[in-house]
């Protein structure tokens, strides 16, 4: 029986083809209700506020609180060997913001980089400005793909013991790019330095490869695999320079039985036609947004466009989620369903939930989603 299963067996359950009942999973990164942070189970928070795990903790009160089945994420340092290629930062505070500037020692010179944060950052001197910065990042990913991989399975594995059958667990990536990428200049440092850019893009392949080689050693279950700028790359565009990276990793994260959830908040009309999610088919692909989000002409019309094999998540707007009210919450939740009757599909959001979304929003999101 579905209701005999745990959060983590249903998702296992659901991969295989079975009948699980009705799933309901928001992606949800850290606590985003409207009232403080606190844990609701009986046995003790294992990351509690100040743990550098906290987030994971958040997602997992989260999902207890509102009643889903919780892909939780997470992610542990990598820290190299070679202490040199450590940052050097110094903060300031500059009234309403902080600014950040950050700066490695390489054998080339210094590479450096400064941000200013407040509710969002912004980059005031990104760390790839000139051809000479490759060199020095090239020398630095160097350093980087030489680190205690033991040390970093036990922290992965303190992740995935502390988080048990409350969930899957999975962690970040996307297409390698470039170390430290400048994603505002990238096309034409691409242009401008092909040799620089092409050295930088092959040793950042080969740490993210080793990095999520190491991910699966710990037990995590899924990549949640972003490409992002759908906005602005074309299918063309990926399938020249992130193609042979995405089935790479893709073929290396599934070898010992991890899955992929593939997720875009952009427009992702030029993909879903052009075939590029059935061609890679991630086992979960999130999500099918409509205007004013996405681009899709509409739910339904996406998911007959997908491959069935493939789980598709979502996809009620984060606004109507956290403004309500409740019934036209219940009404799209409701919709969501009919557009994807007969394939299976997860309930879930446009994107990651937004801080002060009401906890009756949430609940009866996931009511109207459990309703046979």
């Amino acid at each position: 029986m579905a209701g005999d299963l745990s959060v983590r067996e249903k998702w296992f359950g659901l991969l295989k083809g079975q009948d699980v009942g009705p799933m309901v999973s928001p992606l949800c990164e850290d606590w985003a209700l409207d009232q403080p942070y606190h844990w609701p189970y009986d046995e003790p928070d294992p990351f509690p506020p100040g743990s550098p795990y906290q987030i994971v903790s958040q997602q997992m009160a989260m999902a207890k609180l509102c009643g889903w089945d919780p892909t939780l994420l997470a992610w542990f340092d990598y820290p190299p060997r070679n202490a040199d290629a450590l940052p050097e930062v110094r903060r300031q505070s500059l009234g309403d913001r902080t600014r950040v500037e950050s700066c490695i020692r390489t054998p080339y010179g210094d590479l450096t980089c400064t941000e200013e944060i407040a509710a969002s950052s912004h980059t005031v001197k990104p760390w790839l400005q000139t051809e000479e910065d490759y060199r020095k990042a090239v020398w630095l990913t160097q350093q980087q793909l030489d680190y205690d991989e033991d040390a970093g399975i036990a922290e992965g594995k303190r992740l995935r013991q502390a988080i048990g059958d409350r969930g899957v667990l999975g962690t970040w990536s996307g297409p390698p790019n470039v170390n430290l990428c400048n994603h505002d200049e990238r096309f034409f440092h691409m242009a401008d330095w092909p040799e620089a850019y092409a050295e930088l893009h092959e040793v950042t392949t080969a740490l993210i490869l080793k990095k999520i080689a190491t991910f699966r050693k710990a037990g995590f279950d899924y990549l949640f695999y972003c490409v992002s700028g759908t906005e602005w790359i074309s299918p063309d565009f990926f399938r020249s320079h992130e193609a042979q990276n995405t089935r790479a990793i893709f073929d290396q994260w599934r070898a010992d039985g991890g899955f992929v959830l593939w997720h875009t908040c952009g427009h992702a009309k030029a993909f879903v036609e052009a075939g590029i999610y059935n061609e890679f088919k991630p086992e979960i692909f999130e999500t099918l947004s409509v205007p004013p989000v996405g681009n899709l002409p509409s739910l339904s019309w996406a998911r007959q466009q997908l491959d069935p094999a493939i789980i598709t998540k979502g996809n009620i707007a984060l606004d109507l989620l956290q403004n309500g009210p409740v019934e036209q919450i219940r009404a799209a939740v409701h919709q969501v369903r009919e557009d994807t009757r007969g394939y299976r599909h997860v309930v879930g959001l446009s994107d990651d939930v937004f801080h002060n979304t009401p906890l009756a929003h949430c609940r009866a999101f996931v009511e109207a989603a459990r309703q046979m």
